[in-house]
């Protein structure tokens, strides 16, 4: 039972060989996106809007002369490349390895060459300009105009509250919740580490709470936006955290409120040359690169996705100039000081990687506004390249030719997929989407339901063997699996796309199927943290 939306994800085409909660990404494929019911429109979007950046990882060292900046934690998916591992979607759900993971970029010790590369951009002529002048500027001298500044603040006035307790307040009653222990950000220690307990225990809203509270110190909380003041990597990093969580929590509007004064990050203030004297002439971004792509992906979740193709395509142009300066012996700026045949080699793979993603990036927003052309061709180029995860991607195009009803291009698709990788659930799931396609649900379902033997947790397979079995007439039994999963893992199954599913069985089975929503809500009480508003409303509303 899959997901329908009019904004979707790339994610949604791509299988993984895990029972992770990224694998439920996939669930929209082909005809899918048509099953249950048109309520569930208005609900589902969000997740499939969901932006290519979201796990905290830690990757950069601590700044000299910047005594916060203990906090680089970078928000990223562990499949920021399609084709990896995981699906792809920038906001899934938030983990804490210790280490970036991409499937282009290979593991790095961290160095000064490294921090180079990584934070390597080219800034436009003003900006460029601006950062020549601060740097030959005596110190303190330099006086730079408002409009180049970037100044950020918090605009929420108040603190969000715990979403989960008001709603079983107001269908269960005040006693129920008040046995709820929902943990906030009073309960953690007013730091980043804090704010990583928060985030690992799916405290969304207190995490966000707490960003707000931690980006006072450098003058950027409530009422400061439009305010000058300085940036560092440690206070982007929390922007960046923040604006995340946001999306995560599906509050688009304010994300884009509280991002518009960070603009694309091309303003002086956020480069390290900007501080001559604190970050001794270091050159590159203080902001992850993550973020441009966060940033430039907000336009899509509030109904702009061609202003998001904008953004991302003039990413995309930027990082095409800093691997054309990098083939020609450059720096990535174009900076004519010589590098090593490793370091080049090293900084090729990494913006190649990042390449591959902002791809994956305009393949999604291609696809929210039905430009499948655009993403049948972007998705093309990326299995044409070195050290492409062809497996993965081909099976991708082959679930966007479901999308589209061309089965034989599909059925051609999954054949050559299989040829480039063992076969593994993505190649069972393929199966079985193309019997859904054909309309042969009893086949379908045995192929789901092999893939759910071998990933008993994939919320993806479960979720598609529940349409499988309402298709055929079966609802009861379609209820029963998605029941059965919570049951068995309440902890992962309570995920927003079988819950939404689930409530819909239940709308479809008995106009007394509010009685069976109630007990979910209590299941969701128990056991999460968080969860986004829609979910809360389709329980009672």
């Amino acid at each position: 039972m899959t997901e329908n939306s009019n904004v979707p994800s790339l994610t949604k085409y791509f299988g993984t060989e895990k029972g992770s909660k990224d694998n439920d990404k996939e669930h929209t494929e082909s005809k899918t996106t048509d099953t249950i019911s048109s309520n569930r429109l208005d609900h589902d979007n969000s997740q499939l809007e969901e932006p290519q950046v979201c796990r905290i990882f830690a990757e950069t060292p601590v700044e000299p002369k910047d005594p916060t900046a203990a906090f680089f934690d970078l928000i990223g998916n562990n499949s920021n490349a399609v084709g990896s591992a995981g699906s792809g979607s920038i906001m899934s759900d938030l983990e804490l390895p210790n280490k970036q993971e991409d499937p282009y970029i290979p593991p790095v010790s961290l160095s000064a060459e490294t921090d180079r590369r990584r934070d390597a951009w080219i800034p436009n002529e003003r900006t460029r300009q601006a950062l020549i002048a601060s740097m030959t500027s005596a110190p303190g001298t330099y006086v730079p105009d408002p409009d180049l500044l970037t100044m950020p603040g918090v605009l929420l006035e108040e603190e969000l509250g715990d979403a989960i307790g008001e709603a079983v307040g107001y269908c269960l009653g005040e006693a129920e919740a008040a046995q709820r222990r929902a943990l906030t950000a009073d309960d953690v220690t007013q730091d980043e580490r804090g704010l990583r307990e928060l985030v690992q225990a799916g405290a969304y809203r207190a995490a966000i709470n707490l960003t707000a509270r931690l980006l006072s110190i450098y003058g950027q909380g409530r009422g400061r936006q439009g305010h000058p003041t300085k940036h560092s990597p440690h206070s982007l990093q929390l922007w960046f955290t923040r604006i995340a969580l946001l999306v995560k929590t599906k509050a688009y509007n304010i994300a884009l409120a509280e991002a518009e004064p960070f603009e694309q990050l091309e303003k002086p203030d956020v480069f390290f040359q900007f501080y001559p004297d604190m970050y001794d002439g270091r050159p590159g971004s203080m902001a992850a690169f993550s973020f441009r792509l966060l940033l430039s992906e907000l336009p899509m979740h509030c109904g702009k996705p061609k202003e998001s193709l904008g953004k991302l395509f003039s990413i995309l142009g930027t990082v095409k100039k800093m691997i054309n300066n990098l083939k020609k012996g450059l720096f990535e700026d174009g900076n004519p000081m010589e590098i090593c045949e490793t370091d080049r080699a090293d900084s090729l793979k990494l913006w190649n990687g990042r390449e591959a993603r902002v791809m994956h990036s305009i393949i999604n927003c291609a696809i929210s506004i039905t430009d499948y052309k655009l993403a049948m061709d972007l998705l093309s180029r990326l299995c044409e390249r070195d050290g492409a995860p062809k497996q993965a991607l081909l099976s991708a195009l082959g679930r966007l030719h479901l999308q589209l009803g061309n089965i034989t291009g599909a059925e051609t698709c999954f054949s050559e997929a299989v040829l480039h990788g063992p076969a593994g659930v993505r190649d069972i799931v393929d199966k079985g989407l193309l019997g859904i396609a054909q309309n042969n649900f009893d086949d379908a379902y045995v192929a789901f339901q092999q893939a759910s033997n071998l990933e008993p947790s994939n919320i993806m397979v479960l979720n598609n063997m529940a349409v499988c079995l309402l298709y055929g007439g079966h609802l009861k039994e379609a209820i029963a699996v998605l029941e059965s999963a919570i049951s068995t893992n309440p902890l992962h199954a309570l995920h927003e796309s079988l819950i939404l599913n689930l409530c819909t069985l239940y709308d479809m089975e008995s106009s007394q199927g509010i009685t069976k929503k109630f007990a979910l809500l209590r299941q969701i009480s128990k056991y999460s943290a968080d969860a986004p508003t829609a979910i809360l409303e389709k329980l009672y509303g």
